[in-house]
This record gives structure tokens, C-alpha cells and sequence, in this order.
């Protein structure tokens, strides 16, 4: 390659970045969208961001719009379970944005505005998305502390002489390993989906993955009551600690739980 083309092609690479930095620039001047905002889209963006408003567009939008008015109410709901558990993270806010952007979206389907529909919609789903993953984050540390008390445990219960004589202290070890590794092969698929942006998925795996920690800290629990351990765990702890936990794994808000309990209990002392 010759001076000449090397210096051509360097030039080339130099006026390709700074072009991409200057639309990158002014597609930042493009307003902030207000979900109390206007209905005119061309209130909302000027003529260079307007969204293509064709016919193929406006079909295009539609089929968007048909899909994302379901996928991300369903998101939603799964979000309105996860931070009702999980109050003290602070998602609260996050998750009040996301809804106010749903009722824009959905108001603009209503309207069959749906180019402007598609427009919020997808901006609900990036919100979504982004909440889901600092979700996946926080879970996994979560998931993690208790798959580490596990090791504690199923250590302990390696070690104890009476789990090689014991033919059912044995059977416990061998079924809380195996649970110990379903629990980690979750943790890897939870990973796998999070490294493949499917955060939704992630957490499911997260969830699974704590399922089984928890059921194992109530095995060793059940056990080390009935053989009366004084410094052994105890059920009623166990399922104190982590009975969030527990609610959210199944996909129920733990408060609701409670009150449903509350309820019927209340119609049998009637």
C-alpha cells in the first residue's frame, strides 16, 4: 500500500469518527419526553429526530405496539412483585417512572397514534430492561450469601462421624449436595442469560436458584431439631429469614400472602 492510500485511509477513519460524534451530539439536542407531555409528536422532536411516520411505518408500529402492550404489562406486574418484596433497595422509584411510561403508551394506543405508541413502548421496554438488570445484580449477591450459608452446613454435615454410620445422616448429605448443585447450574444459566441481555430470564433462574438454597437450610433445620441440637438451626429462624424470599419465588407479594392468611384466619374465628 502506497503513502498516498495509507493517508487517504487514515483521513477516511478521521472524518468517519467525527461524524459519527457530531450525530451522536445532535441526536442528544432532541427533547426529553414528559409522559404528561404533549400528544403532537412534532411538540416532542424536532424534524431531524421525528420518527418516520410512512405508511410502512405506521404497519410496522402497529405490529410493535400489539406485541409490546402485552410483553411489557406482564414485565410490569413481575416488577410490582419483585420491589413490593424488596423494599429496601429502593427500586420503588424506578418502577413508578416505568409505570407512568406504560399509561403513556398505552393512552397513545387508544388514540391509534400508534407511531407515538411505538415510541413509548420501546422506551418502557429499554426502563424495563434497565431495572431488570440492576435486579439480576442485586439477586445474585443475594442468591450467593445464601448458597454460602448452605456450605456451612452441608461442610458441617460432611464432617460429622455420625453421617458415615448413619444411613439417613448420609442420605441428607447426598440430597443436599445435589440440590447445592441444581442451585449453582441455575446460577450459571442466570449468568448466561444476564451476559445475553435477557434480564426477565435471569432473575427466573436467580429465583430457582434460591428456591433450592432455602430448601436445603430447611432440611438441615428439620433435622437438627429433631435431634435436638441446641446450636443447631432452627426452623421457625429459617423460614423467618427468608420468607420473602420464599413469596417472591413463587411470584406472590409477601404482604399479600400474609393478609390472605390473616383473612382466613379471621373467617375461622368467626
Amino acid at each position: 500500500m502506497t503513502i498516498e492510500k495509507r493517508l487517504k485511509r487514515i483521513c477516511m477513519l478521521i472524518l468517519s469518527m467525527f461524524l459519527a460524534f457530531s450525530i451522536s451530539a445532535f441526536s442528544q439536542e432532541a427533547k426529553e419526553l414528559d409522559p404528561k407531555g404533549s400528544d403532537n409528536i412534532n411538540e416532542n422532536f424536532n424534524q431531524a429526530e421525528k420518527p418516520d411516520d410512512s405508511y410502512l411505518a405506521k404497519f410496522h408500529a402497529n405490529e410493535v405496539v400489539e406485541k409490546l402492550i402485552k410483553r411489557n404489562l406482564e414485565q410490569i406486574y413481575l416488577l410490582n412483585v419483585i420491589v413490593s418484596n424488596f423494599e429496601q433497595y429502593g427500586w420503588k422509584g424506578d418502577y413508578d417512572k416505568i409505570y407512568e411510561e406504560y399509561k403513556r403508551a398505552v393512552e397513545l394506543y387508544y388514540k391509534r397514534d400508534n407511531i407515538f405508541a411505538r415510541v413509548w413502548f420501546e422506551r418502557n421496554q429499554k426502563s424495563i430492561a434497565d431495572l431488570m438488570k440492576k435486579m439480576a445484580d442485586q439477586y445474585k449477591q443475594d442468591t450467593q450469601k445464601i448458597l454460602d450459608d448452605c456450605h456451612k452446613q452441608l461442610i458441617a454435615l460432611h464432617l460429622d462421624q455420625k453421617t458415615r454410620s448413619d444411613p439417613n445422616k448420609h442420605k441428607e448429605l447426598l440430597q443436599n449436595q445435589m440440590r447445592l448443585k441444581i442451585a449453582y447450574g441455575q446460577m450459571d444459566d442466570a449468568q448466561n442469560e444476564y451476559t445475553a441481555k435477557n434480564y426477565e430470564q435471569s432473575l427466573y433462574h436467580y429465583r430457582v436458584a434460591k428456591a433450592y438454597a432455602i430448601r436445603i437450610l430447611e432440611a438441615v433445620a428439620y433435622a437438627d431439631e429433631a435431634e435436638g441440637k441446641t446450636d443447631g438451626l432452627k426452623v421457625k429462624e429459617v423460614k423467618e429469614k427468608y420468607k420473602k424470599d420464599k413469596a417472591d419465588n413463587r411470584n406472590r407479594i409477601y404482604e399479600d400472602v400474609k393478609k390472605a392468611s390473616n383473612t382466613n384466619t379471621n373467617t375461622q374465628n368467626q
